[in-house]
């Protein structure tokens, strides 16, 4: 039995359960992703979304290729079935018995556990960001060395999100010729005049301590919607439990644990008070 049974891992656990299934694929499990939708040749494509000065990017960035070397040091570690040879011990004397020491009761000491990651093989197409914000251009820029658009949360309301192919071709060109007059959002934007219908979807949507700045639920789910046509999955990390989300604005919370979709906080990460919901988009 190879990978997993259907593209929809909601099926999946459907038809099987959870326990029986990992049963079935456990020796072969592959990354989700790659079942959600057809594997792209190009790689993951993200948007980090009101980017601040890269903190998403740079985490992004970071466990990606964390996962990567995970999978290297994987290969390097020796084959814990291969018996070594036996050592000679010396021989030693028995000692005269002594009394028992006193017992001692020593406080518990709990030790930090190393992190672990997935493993991603380093064969894998790296992420491919993008990211918008309409203030802090230059300081994303020279943290990330990566473009940035400038949008707002109410130009992709009404644009979309950001034509990748355009952005992303932009952002090699900038990067191999920084002598042109121009600069990057400029060209950037002289180039996004497609149609939000006829761009590549992103896989992931993340917004880091700002969506809550929507303050009015109409420019809330008037951004929400447009997002759920042009992405796959969104993060959303707050301070707090705000904002709401509502039923019918295109997004489901989603249980990452037991991978299904849920309501109330069953699906929140709280983590050093950051709060971290996902979300499944209904339109794509």
């Amino acid at each position: 039995m190879s990978g997993n049974l259907s593209r929809s891992m909601r099926e999946n656990y459907d038809t099987h359960g959870v326990d029986e299934y990992y049963k079935i694929v456990g020796s072969s499990y592959l990354r989700w992703w790659q079942h959600e939708r057809q594997p792209s040749e190009k790689g993951v494509l993200v948007c980090d979304l009101a980017c601040g000065s890269g903190e998403v990017t740079v985490a992004l960035q970071e466990w990606w290729a964390a996962c990567q070397n995970q999978n290297q040091l994987a290969l390097s570690v020796p084959n814990p079935t291969i018996p070594r040879p036996p050592v000679p011990r010396p021989v030693v004397s028995p000692l005269r018995p002594a009394a028992p020491p006193a017992p001692v009761t020593r406080p518990a000491i709990s030790r930090p556990q190393a992190p672990t990651f997935p493993r991603i093989s380093p064969t894998e197409p790296p992420l491919r960001i993008v990211a918008t914000d309409p203030y802090t251009s230059d300081a994303y820029r020279a943290r990330t060395g990566l473009p940035c658009i400038a949008m707002s949360f109410h130009d992709v309301a009404v644009e979309g999100l950001p034509d990748s192919s355009t952005v992303l071709v932009v952002g090699e060109d900038e990067a191999g010729d920084e002598d042109e007059s121009t600069t990057g959002d400029e060209k950037i934007e002289s180039g996004a005049d497609s149609h939000p219908e006829d761009r590549e979807p992103y896989d992931l949507v993340v917004c880091s301590f700002a969506l809550h700045l929507l303050t009015t639920p109409g420019s809330l789910y008037e951004l929400l919607s447009a997002l759920s046509y042009g992405a796959r999955w969104l993060v959303v990390l707050e301070p707090h439990k705000k904002p709401e989300i509502k039923e019918g604005w295109g997004w489901t919370l989603w249980d990452m644990t037991a991978w299904q979709e849920t309501q109330g906080r069953e699906g929140e990460f709280v983590k050093e008070r950051v709060h971290c919901r996902v979300y499944k988009s209904t339109n794509l």
